[in-house]
């Protein structure tokens, strides 16, 4: 939960994204998931985990929750040629906001996203509604 994340983020300077992604913080939550959900709290990725309040780390934690339960109800993000034991695509990556749309109009504020690299992966970012 939000007091989880904020407690054990206390003294980070690593990157938000970085710190959910890490299997030690959160479990599941690769590159596109985290997207999804810093865009959906609101935060961006490079902000020092050290540094985000209580507030929007409950913010965050709903939205990772939110994020996974709309993938697993979606089957998946099927970006290549993923298919579920029963063969089957998985059709998250139809309703992703931001994970491989720099460039593109944010869908919140029509401003272009943009994109940076964060350990190594990249991401796409808001810099509007995302601060």
């Amino acid at each position: 939960d939000g007091d989880w994340l904020f407690a054990r983020s206390r003294g980070r300077k690593v990157a938000v994204k970085s710190f959910i992604m890490d299997n030690a913080t959160v479990v599941g939550v690769g590159n596109i998931y985290a997207q999804e959900s810093l865009f959906l709290a609101g935060i961006h990725p490079s902000r020092a985990a050290g540094r985000i309040s209580r507030e929007r780390y409950q913010r965050l934690a709903g939205a990772i929750k939110a994020v996974l339960a709309r993938a697993i109800e979606a089957g998946g993000t099927t970006l290549k040629d993923f298919t579920s034991a029963e063969g089957q695509p998985g059709y998250f990556a139809q309703s992703l906001s931001v994970y491989g749309r720099a460039g593109l109009p944010c869908p919140q504020c029509a401003s272009l996203l943009k994109a940076d690299r964060h350990g190594q992966r990249s991401t796409s970012y808001c810099p509007q509604c995302q601060r």
